[in-house]
């Protein structure tokens, strides 16, 4: 049975945030931290974000903002191995990460050695539980889940749709189905009617306009967004939100 943690900070004496953890089926503690919008309302849509490969879930602070401002409640995840995630069974565990990589093949080798300490394939699994903990919360909307995902944030998102029902779905810069696994991706994205949106640069260094499109094809539901230069991740907001915000309409 998965432990679930509450620990509050309070601000003048009122609730700010919430700093969540659950553990997963293999052990490893998660932290998330759920917001809810000023507006107050019965119940409220809600917005999970998965960050990409060496960061953490401050690089959705800003936009998450924005999105709370326009009456979503976030949940922004540290994914196992990354940020506050690190502990698996009361041991420490987490990625092999350099912010000073010498190349795309340095960056791919660290990642290679962090699936095989962290096993980035049971993700969509750790996803699927936090998603068991929110359909709990009285304060959100069940039918109005929503996931947002960056790189590997955005790959592992898409196998969670076989397993919780998902509103709406935006992969920014997704990577090889491979990670996931490619015959969960391909059930999933089969099943999966509801809309989804794919967004990657057109000469991404990582390969993602190519995955974005096979996602694509694979889809009943989706919609292609592809954007000049080379940028890859959270870094192509800038260009792409409005057309994300017009999507989460």
């Amino acid at each position: 049975m998965r432990k679930i943690i509450l620990l509050f900070f309070v601000i003048f004496g009122m609730v700010y945030s919430k700093e969540i953890a659950i553990e997963s089926d293999d052990g490893f503690m998660l932290k998330g931290f759920l917001e809810y919008p000023d507006e107050k309302k019965d119940k409220y849509p809600v917005i999970i974000f998965a960050h990409q490969f060496g960061t953490t879930h401050m690089i959705w602070s800003e936009f998450a903002k924005e999105l709370r401002e326009k009456g979503f409640a976030t949940l922004l995840l540290d994914l196992r191995g990354h940020g506050l995630s690190i502990f698996q069974k009361g041991k420490e565990n987490k990625i092999v990460f350099n912010n000073r990589f010498s190349s795309l093949l340095d960056l791919v080798s660290f990642f290679k050695k962090s699936n095989k300490k962290v096993n980035f394939s049971k993700i969509p699994d750790d996803i699927a539980l936090w998603i068991d903990y929110l359909i709990e919360n009285e304060k959100i909307d069940p039918d109005r889940i929503i996931l947002i995902g960056a790189s590997l944030g955005a790959t592992s998102i898409i196998p969670v749709v076989s397993m919780q029902d998902i509103y709406k779905m935006v992969c920014i810069s997704p990577g090889s189905p491979e990670i996931v696994g490619e015959d969960r991706v391909k059930l999933s994205l089969s099943s999966y009617m509801n809309p989804v949106m794919y967004i990657s640069s057109l000469n991404d260094p990582l390969g993602s306009y190519k995955y974005s499109k096979y996602y694509m094809e694979n889809s009943n539901n989706g919609t292609l967004l592809i954007v000049s230069g080379k940028g890859h991740g959270v870094v192509l907001l800038k260009k792409v939100k409005g057309y994300i915000l017009q999507f989460l309409k």
